[in-house]
């Protein structure tokens, strides 16, 4: 069923690959929605670092007409939800069909698990604000031990590491950009058209395959402090004036 076209990690290779689990007979579903007896994907995207790169991904699935579970973090220092932009992303995703939930980085907090309710209620209800939607589901940003096979709803929420989710399904994730554990389509629940639940980071899938995976962040952090430059430039005077006579002064040295 696969070709090489669909172990490619690149915008094109996503596109391949999830057309292989549907000309497959896969119907993607949300995790409400789940059905052992049927041949369903969950697609489900952690979003670590980049928006953009998420957005990218989003608009490949809506093409194909399937939706997915994107994940955005609530405390990062890799984008912040309130900014306009970041915030025109994160709609755009719900816009495409999607859904969007809470990525909680448990690590933050007290790992008593009913202190962990209280702080996923806050950062959800928080969350909600934002987005102006309800956020019916949740997954854990490096998640403990302890949170992986939890068997109960949190803060009245799903969690992607419920049992019926993670261990009563396949579970296959590309963490740190490499199917570690076995390609999708290799996997016994893919041969056989059981449910599965496949998990990406949008960072590790560009536009175009890179073997270096470093770069994919090099790239990214190049792209945030161009953002960060700009805006100081846009709310500090000095700051613009000195990079105007820095861009003068380059610009002066090429011409001679």
């Amino acid at each position: 069923m696969s070709n090489n076209s669909n172990r490619d990690f690149s915008l094109t290779g996503y596109r391949s690959l999830i057309r292989t689990f549907i000309k497959a007979g896969y119907k993607t579903c949300f995790f409400k929605e789940l059905d052992l007896s049927k041949s369903q994907l969950i697609l489900r995207h952690d979003v670590d670092f980049s928006l953009k790169a998420a957005l990218d991904i989003a608009k490949v699935e809506a093409e194909l007409g399937v939706s997915s579970h994107f994940y955005v973090l609530l405390r990062t220092e890799f984008y912040n939800l309130c900014s306009p932009n970041d915030l025109k992303q994160v709609q755009a995703l719900a816009e495409l069909g999607h859904n969007v939930g809470l990525h909680f980085d448990a690590s933050l907090y007290d790992q008593q698990v009913d202190k962990l309710e209280v702080a996923i209620a806050r950062e959800c209800n928080i969350l909600e604000a934002i987005m102006g939607q309800d956020v019916t589901s949740i997954s854990f940003h490096r998640p403990a031990q302890k949170l992986l096979g939890l068997n109960k709803k949190l803060a009245g929420r799903q969690h992607a590491y419920e049992p019926r989710f993670f261990s009563e399904i396949a579970y296959v994730t590309d963490s740190q950009g490499l199917f570690r554990y076995g390609h999708p389509l290799d996997h016994e629940a893919f041969k056989a058209r059981k449910a599965m639940q496949l998990v990406t980071h949008p960072i590790w899938w560009p536009k175009y395959s890179s073997a270096d995976k470093m770069a994919l962040l090099d790239e990214f952090l190049s792209r945030r402090m161009k953002l960060l430059v700009a805006e100081t430039a846009a709310n500090c005077k000095p700051f613009a004036l000195r990079i105007s006579e820095e861009q003068d002064s380059i610009k002066e040295r090429y011409k001679r």
